[in-house]
């Protein structure tokens, strides 16, 4: 009888938050949300989905929190030593997810709605002196192994004066596989019955 191959089970949960984010201001606004996910533990994969009204996209700064997980999704989009502003687009719907094509701060369009599926920001610089240049280290794949449950807290601050983004909701997509104690009883339990009805 083969080893058990267990089945990675993906939970996807969207919170609504509507709250404006306070304009250029450090302390900014944090969300936190429980996931309870009986059963399921070590992380394959995360994404995760933003929305955002109004304001100026490239004023925002948005990290992710879960355990000792920690991934940069925007960090002054657009900003460059040439565009100490950044991305002056207002509002977006994106999906941030680490095998995607477009980096987030060099691809966040500089007018209009945001939309589509980009690599989060992972940079990890001071959003006073963050540039496309920055290194980036805080993707996404940083909750990789971690247990799903529990607290997960997204921040949000606007690091510039001048217009205000109002945070509508965001969703969190995991992916993550049972618990291996209780699947390796269950695979183990009918690996003896097959071998006693050979015998």
């Amino acid at each position: 009888m083969n080893s058990p191959v267990f089945a990675a089970t993906t939970i996807s949960q969207t919170f609504t938050v509507n709250t404006t984010v306070p304009d250029n201001d450090d302390l900014g606004l944090a969300d936190h949300r429980n996931i309870s996910a009986p059963g399921l533990t070590d992380i394959e994969s995360v994404t995760v989905a933003l929305n955002f009204t109004g304001g100026w996209n490239g004023d925002l700064y948005v990290h992710l929190v879960h355990e000792s997980g920690f991934s940069v999704l925007l960090n002054r989009p657009g900003r460059t030593s040439g565009n100490p502003d950044g991305a002056g687009s207002s509002g977006m719907t994106i999906l941030l997810d680490d095998t995607a094509l477009s980096d987030i701060h060099t691809a966040m369009p500089t007018v209009g709605l945001a939309n589509g599926t980009y690599q989060p920001d992972a940079r990890t610089a001071d959003p006073l002196l963050v540039t496309d240049l920055s290194p980036r280290s805080a993707f996404l794949s940083n909750f990789i192994g971690l247990d799903p449950n529990g607290t997960w807290t997204l921040f949000v601050a606007d690091q510039s004066p001048g217009a205000e983004s109002v945070l509508q909701s965001w969703t969190l997509n995991i992916t993550a596989v049972p618990e291996p104690t209780a699947a390796l009883l269950l695979w183990g339990s009918s690996a003896l019955l097959l071998r006693r009805k050979r015998h």
